[in-house]
């Protein structure tokens, strides 16, 4: 169980480029390869003694892509014209990712583990609060689900509440239980076959959804409000 998710990331990451998904999702995309790639590597190299620094820095890794894969969840889909800049498409991925890069180096060469346990903690609070947002959004301006998006959003919802359940409740104990720590692996294979199936079941010839006319129209006015509160705060 500890590695099922490997298959169904393959078989996703397959899916997603030959019905040329990735084109519609590129930040899944390549989280799902990354995720991929990482669970293999950590595979092959769980009996060396520098797994522990693989682990930690894959798992920021994976935290960045899985943040930017959210990220593009809601910005794309909720504010289609918003994303097209390419100032704000690239600005919140910039960051992310230097950030990432700054903390792996801190361990490579200070071994100071905390400061990429403390990268991942917070990526893991940001994912939850965008996913919290464009679910409320999602239900304010009246959208209509389709499968990839709830797949996308309930999976990266169920993997990152058990890690912040999980956090909670190792920072209340000193007993860091592995039997706990199972339960968000569990947690993250369920993903990873939900991801397979929804995007596995829809139809080769379907074309990615469209907005309707008024969630455009909705979608824009929330669009302005947040150029305006970003310009703001520039002043």
């Amino acid at each position: 169980m500890d590695w099922i998710g490997l298959p169904a990331l393959a078989l996703l990451a397959g899916i997603l480029f030959y019905r040329r998904w990735h084109r519609e999702f590129p930040f899944f995309f390549i989280y799902v390869v990354a995720a991929g790639v990482i669970g293999l590597l950590r595979l092959a190299t769980s009996s060396f003694s520098m797994y522990l620094k693989i682990y930690w820095i894959s798992d920021a890794l994976l935290a960045a892509f899985a943040l930017l894969a959210t990220y593009e969840l809601f910005v794309k889909r909720l504010f289609p014209g918003f994303y097209r800049i390419r100032f704000y498409r690239f600005l919140f991925p910039a960051i992310a990712v230097l950030s990432t890069l700054v903390a792996a180096g801190t361990v490579l060469f200070g071994g100071h583990f905390s400061v990429l346990n403390k990268t991942i903690q917070v990526y893991e609070f940001l994912r939850a609060a965008v996913l919290f947002l464009f679910v409320a959004l999602m239900l304010i301006m009246g959208r209509q689900w389709d499968k990839q998006e709830f797949g996308i959003a309930f999976g990266f919802g169920l993997d990152v509440s058990v890690t912040i359940a999980i956090i909670g409740i190792w920072t209340q104990t000193s007993n860091k239980s592995v039997e706990l720590g199972r339960w968000s692996v569990l947690a993250y294979d369920i993903a990873c076959i939900l991801w397979l199936y929804c995007f596995w079941s829809v139809p080769k010839t379907q074309l990615p959804p469209s907005l309707p006319a008024g969630a455009l129209h909705e979608a824009k006015k929330w669009e302005d409000t947040l150029k305006s509160f970003i310009t703001s705060g520039k002043h």
